[in-house]
């Protein structure tokens, strides 16, 4: 896949574009993102999404302080291209590109700038100022450009319709299953492993303090997570705590993500590290001494290692 934040670099065979942010890249976008691949090799094209960062919203300055994202723009680049896209073009968002309407964006962006063949778009899916414009005017302005354009009907999971807020409001309640459901992979986090207070050690459990790079990630509620870890390369089982870090940290919500790597005894400490969750165990706990704290790892390892030889 190439990437593209300048339009000078862009240059494609009849490009079958669609645009949006795509978060989470679930599965109802990964309906779509399969029909346009399919549409561009049947014209003998290129299949392109247009994305936008910062977040329209935080330009706007539309309640930005509560935007909570599925992925960072890296983990959407990445998704992108193991889909098979073949083009994905990065358009810095700015409020100078809010001005503009659906027919001016068409105009000198899709005709001007990447000289759109077909025209792809979600059931749903609004762009220009204002969000104004539906299908039928879409299809008005494809034919006074010469250009073609379809619609993608909504997917369903469980007769509900696919969404990313969905897919939010359940990891955000701690249901990773059904968030998984709909994603159609493990929520994954990512970060940087930094210095802890090493509790963990002196007791038999050791952890990587995972710091995560992406502010606005989405952290799931504090509790003991079973998740699968994939560091140096190669994929562990492993314990994760999440809890509150009252210290200024990246992330907005100053979390701290604690995760015991099951059979693992190297030091990662810088290392990047991805966390895949599988299941929310328990709710965080406090103990009356260490020895209770001990215990209750050992039952939780215990747990979190047949949930993850399943899944």
């Amino acid at each position: 896949m190439k990437v593209h934040s300048d339009f000078s670099t862009f240059k494609a065979q009849k490009p079958v574009i669609t645009i949006g942010m795509f978060d989470g890249v679930h599965t109802g976008h990964r309906v779509l993102l399969g029909q346009l691949s399919d549409q561009a090799k049947a014209v003998g094209g290129e299949s392109v999404v247009i994305t936008f960062w910062p977040h329209p919203r935080m330009v706007l300055k539309q309640d930005a302080d509560k935007l909570r994202f599925l992925t960072s723009p890296e983990e959407r680049t990445k998704l992108f291209a193991e889909i098979g896209i073949d083009h994905l073009v990065l358009i810095p968002f700015s409020l100078e590109l809010a001005e503009l309407t659906a027919e001016e964006f068409i105009k000198q962006i899709l005709i001007d700038k990447l000289s759109i063949f077909h025209l792809m778009v979600g059931y749903n899916h609004r762009f220009g100022k204002g969000r104004q414009h539906n299908f039928e005017e879409y299809q008005g302005f494809a034919k006074k450009y010469n250009f073609s354009i379809s619609m993608v009907e909504a997917v369903l999971t469980d007769g509900m319709q696919t969404s990313s807020t969905d897919i939010r409001n359940h990891l955000l309640s701690g249901e990773m299953e059904a968030a998984n459901k709909i994603l159609g992979y493990q929520f994954t986090i990512s970060g940087r492993v930094v210095g802890g207070q090493q509790l963990g050690r002196r007791i038999g459990y050791p952890t990587a303090n995972v710091e995560v790079e992406e502010p606005y990630k989405l952290i799931p509620p504090d509790g003991v997570y079973a998740v699968k870890v994939r560091v140096e390369g190669k994929d562990y089982g492993g314990m994760l705590n999440i809890g509150y870090r009252p210290t200024v940290n990246h992330n907005v919500d100053h979390r701290s993500l604690e995760v015991h790597i099951f059979d693992f005894n190297h030091d990662i400490y810088s290392e990047e590290i991805e966390l895949r969750f599988i299941q929310r165990v328990r709710d965080e706990q406090k103990f009356a001494n260490v020895d209770a704290l001990k215990a209750q790892l050992k039952r939780d390892e215990e747990t979190i290692r047949g949930i993850v030889a399943q899944s």
